[in-house]
Formats: structure tokens, C-alpha cells, sequence
């Protein structure tokens, strides 16, 4: 099968035109850092019937993504590179919904959309107000829904934390029915902060856009930054996001790496 790998601030994808027949099974195997190309998911087009494309998003585990900020970055490239979509902004369908991209020189504009702040079942054993602090075992985290489920652990609440100890702590409490996307947050100032994400089926990455969005937001909400306009530090480099109303943009680069044949059978 002819894959090419693409990745947006170091959270990295293998893209394809077709359609594999068993997901599941493609994802796993060409996601492996040994046996495989190595990647934090798949992510393949079809066809749509409410939006310009669909988007379908498998993580290296095999599970399924409701949705990934820096996959659909990494996604809407790969459609402008290989020609599949021919114009700068475009909607795509998404399980989290419809999402409008925008190709801005090098880097991609996101509408990651409108935040649920008050998550409940069936995520949760019982609903949350995402501004109310939950006790994760004697961590602090506030939960709420940005297309996926994420849970923000703000470091300054939470001193001497030990984030390789805390990220399976939070991710697999009872609370949540299929755990939780866990960022650990570093207030740097005003409108700049650092995250780290502990990512539902893929484990520590270098960058999840959605984890990022789902940090200012909440951040903003509580006051702890000043502006509508955040940038943000991750591992795998920079990205920023903007606020409108209840709305959230992310925006950030994605680039292409390679392109070959996987032998494996898809």
C-alpha cells in the first residue's frame, strides 16, 4: 500500500489514499516503532456527504479517535499536497463533527469548535463542571470535552508531581468509562504556556492539538492567562491558539516526511 507520513509539531501520522480493509489491524502494524514505519495513528480519506471530505482517524493501539487537532492539520495538508482537495479552506467531517480547515502559508488553521463543559455519561460516571477541580487519587484536574475528552493538571497546583506516575493515575480512573487524554500544564506567562500530553491510545506524545486547546481554554476560563490569542510550547515545537466567543482555533505547521509502500497487508 503506498502510505506517506506527515507530522504537525512532532505528533506524527501515516496518510493514505485508500481505504484499508481491517483499520485496526493496518493501524497497529504500521504504527510500531520496530516492526513498522512507526506513528501515533492513521489517518485515511472518504467520501462525505455533509462536508467537503471525511476524515478517519485510527490511533497506533487500533482504537478509534473521535478527533485529533494536529491529525486533521497533518490531514488537511496531505489532501491540498496530493490534489485530493484543490482550494485553501474546506470542511471536513470529522466523528466530533464538521470542521472547517484553512491553509495559511505553512501552517493550518483549525475551528477545533465549541468546548463541552459539562461532561457527563455516558464519558463520565456523573457529570462535571469542567471549572470545578476533581481528586484524582491526590492529583487535581479539571475535565472537559473538546471534540475529545481531556482532563488539565495544572503543575503549579500540583507540586513535586511525578508526571510519569500521574498520567496513568489520572487516565485510568474510575470516573471515566474510556479514560481520559491527561496534559500536564505550566503557566509561562500572560498568553504563553508549556503542555504535555499523556494521550489516550498512544501514550506520551509530542504534541496533541486538541489536548493544547482544551488547556487554554480552560486556562482563559479560570483567568489564569490574560488574552484570547495563547501560544504554546509542546515538545515537538510551537503552536497557538485563539479564542472567539465559545469557539477555538488552533493553528500550527504540518509537513511531510516520507512517502513508500508498507508491505504489510492492510
Amino acid at each position: 500500500m503506498k502510505v506517506f507520513k506527515y507530522h504537525a509539531t512532532g505528533n506524527d501520522f501515516i496518510l493514505t489514499k485508500d481505504i484499508p480493509s481491517n483499520p485496526e489491524r493496518f493501524a497497529k502494524a504500521v504504527c510500531h516503532r520496530n516492526f513498522g514505519i512507526g506513528a501515533d495513528g492513521i489517518l485515511y480519506p472518504s467520501k462525505s456527504s455533509i462536508a467537503d471530505i471525511q476524515m478517519n482517524y485510527y490511533n497506533s493501539d487500533g482504537s478509534i479517535a473521535k478527533m485529533c487537532g494536529n491529525g486533521i492539520r497533518a490531514f488537511a495538508r496531505f489532501l491540498v499536497d496530493q490534489k485530493i482537495i484543490e482550494k485553501p479552506k474546506f470542511d471536513i467531517e470529522t466523528l466530533a463533527g464538521i470542521k472547517t480547515v484553512e491553509i495559511i502559508d505553512d501552517n493550518v488553521k483549525v475551528d477545533i469548535g465549541k468546548p463541552d463543559l459539562s461532561v457527563g455519561i455516558p464519558d463520565l460516571k456523573h457529570t462535571l463542571d469542567a471549572n470545578v477541580a476533581y481528586n484524582f487519587n491526590g492529583i487535581s484536574g479539571y475535565v472537559l470535552a473538546v471534540g475529545t475528552l481531556h482532563t488539565v493538571v495544572y503543575l503549579n497546583e500540583n507540586p513535586g508531581i511525578n508526571l510519569l506516575k500521574a498520567g496513568p493515575i489520572v487516565q485510568n480512573n474510575a470516573l471515566f468509562n474510556d479514560q481520559t487524554n491527561v496534559n500536564f500544564v505550566e503557566i509561562i506567562g500572560e498568553n504563553l504556556l508549556n503542555v504535555q500530553t499523556f494521550e489516550r491510545g498512544a501514550g506520551w506524545t509530542l504534541s496533541c492539538g486538541t489536548g493544547v486547546s482544551a488547556s487554554v481554554y480552560n486556562a482563559l476560563m479560570q483567568g489564569r492567562v490574560k488574552h484570547n490569542k495563547v501560544h504554546v510550547n509542546v515538545p515537538g515545537g510551537k503552536l497557538e491558539v485563539e479564542v472567539e466567543g465559545t469557539n477555538i482555533y488552533l493553528i500550527g505547521n504540518a509537513k511531510p516526511i516520507m512517502e513508500g509502500i508498507f508491505y504489510e497487508k492492510a
